[in-house]
């Protein structure tokens, strides 16, 4: 069931606008019954929270972790792959292996993603953010978790330094599970409102300016059911 169609619009009616998604299949938000509500606006997804009512969905985050310094050239972003709160367990070391002449390489340790950096003949650490960032994303298993990337302005052009096992954070899953879509902007929301669900496919607002009674009746066979937004 597509929840991000395009939206068409038809024409327009004071301040509302008239508008058809032929590619969405589930139900639609329409016909506001209360006033003075927060600003909502068409299109927005809604889903069903905790207490069988329903909000603005806000999705999911990804989680991320930045190391090194923009000004020194060697910051790097590393970023889940899939958004949500799971990204938060997903740990990266940027380890000094202690040795000379050490390779760079790159291994998975229970939840930390260890990147051993290369050394010179004396033992410093010689591994530049660019290759950091391309041994990451080269590994078969790291590149599945995250996607290292230059921070900002930094052009990965400067040696990184060790950095122990640290999470990454910031990552949050979506409030609510979307389910419907609100067809017509709801202005000023500060209270709850009620409004009534429509079946999709192709058809027209309720508020459509000089619909016979035949129509009315067609599209209000369609109804599922009021339901109860949140305020925003």
């Amino acid at each position: 069931m597509p929840l991000n169609p395009s939206l068409q619009t038809l024409e327009t009616y004071e301040d509302r606008q008239i508008i058809a998604m032929p590619d969405f299949a589930g139900p639609l938000v329409s016909v506001l019954l209360a006033s003075a509500q927060g600003e909502l606006l068409a299109g927005r997804l809604l889903g069903k929270n905790s207490s069988s009512k329903y909000e603005k969905y806000a999705a999911a985050v990804k989680a991320a972790l930045d190391t090194g310094v923009v000004a020194d050239n060697n910051a790097i972003t590393f970023t889940a792959v899939a958004a949500g709160s799971d990204g938060n367990v997903i740990k990266v070391q940027l380890l000094d292996p202690a040795g000379n002449s050490k390779a760079l390489a790159v291994s998975i340790s229970a939840d930390t993603i260890v990147v051993s950096l290369a050394t010179s003949a004396a033992g410093a650490i010689t591994s530049t953010a660019a290759e950091v960032i391309a041994a990451v994303n080269a590994h078969l298993y790291a590149k599945t978790l995250l996607v290292a990337a230059n921070k900002g302005a930094s052009t990965g052009a400067g040696v990184v330094a060790a950095v122990a096992a640290t999470a990454l954070a910031g990552g949050a899953n979506a409030n609510v599970v979307p389910s419907v879509i609100l067809e017509e902007y709801v202005a000023n929301q500060v209270a709850e409102v009620t409004v009534r669900a429509y079946l999709g496919g192709v058809f027209y607002t309720s508020m459509l300016v000089g619909m016979d009674a035949a129509a009315i009746a067609a599209l209000g066979a369609r109804v599922v059911n009021d339901i109860t937004i949140v305020p925003v």
